[in-house]
């Protein structure tokens, strides 16, 4: 397979399962998705039992985080933290209960998850894909700057920053590349993503099931596992990952 080949294909695989755990997190990503798949498959996905799986994961305060300033012009990251380090929206105002750090951390977190688990079931998937060849594509400008756009696009598309934000668009997109890149500096982080399978089920449990852990609580339960790794054992476990790669297939 050729590294344009690949990179298109797990690029496409990463950025439906991007888009798809921020639709079913309450984001209003549905006309995204529909230019994303087949209009049939709109219907399928909103009431899959996966999207409901998922919408029904994490805390309430990650959950609130997530959905910042939905009302007030969505998050304004261009615009950095105010004076009390909260989040300022999109209409000027500022949402003092979600922090700025917080809210770019948890989002960034939730997309890199994403497009992890994304890659994992596309390598799980296909015998021509390899760990390894991921790793390179990412040490490759190339590459590395085909899943920048496609995040960006991803972004845009799903609706969750203003219209026309470009500098919050490309801000995100970049935390998230970084934290891809990170993720990827060895094929054994790729392999280890959900970690074992005492430590999968010890996040399903506790972290992935209403009321659901804070992530610190959540570290401190499972030592060992990122916050990355946290989100993507519950996007696994949502059956999300599955679904996405039908569509992309």
């Amino acid at each position: 397979m050729s590294t344009q080949k690949f990179v298109q294909r797990l690029g496409s695989a990463g950025s439906c399962l991007g888009l798809s755990s921020l639709a079913w997190l309450g984001f209003s990503a549905l006309p995204a998705i529909a230019q994303l798949s087949p209009p049939n498959n709109l219907s399928t996905l909103q009431n899959s039992p996966a999207s409901q799986r998922l919408l029904e994961m994490f805390s309430i305060d990650i959950q609130n985080t997530i959905s910042a300033c939905a009302d007030r012009g969505k998050v304004d990251l261009a615009a950095g933290a105010g004076s009390d380090g909260a989040v300022v929206c999109g209409d000027g105002s500022s949402q003092p209960e979600v922090s700025y750090t917080s809210y770019l951390d948890t989002i960034s977190d939730i997309l890199a998850a994403s497009g992890l688990v994304g890659f994992r079931t596309v390598v799980e998937a296909d015998p021509r894909v390899t760990p390894e060849m991921l790793v390179t594509v990412f040490s490759n400008p190339q590459g590395t700057a085909t899943f920048y756009n496609a995040i960006q696009s991803v972004i845009v598309q799903s609706q969750l920053l203003p219209a026309d934000a470009e500098d919050s668009t490309a801000l995100l997109a970049n935390e998230v590349v970084g934290k891809l890149r990170n993720s990827l500096q060895s094929s054994a982080n790729l392999e280890g993503l959900l970690g074992t399978a005492e430590q999968y089920a010890q996040v399903v449990d506790n972290f992935c099931t209403a009321p659901g852990m804070s992530v610190d609580q959540a570290r401190q339960q499972t030592p060992g596992l990122t916050s990355i790794q946290l989100y993507a054992i519950c996007v696994q476990e949502s059956g999300m990952a599955d679904e996405m790669l039908q569509l992309v297939n």
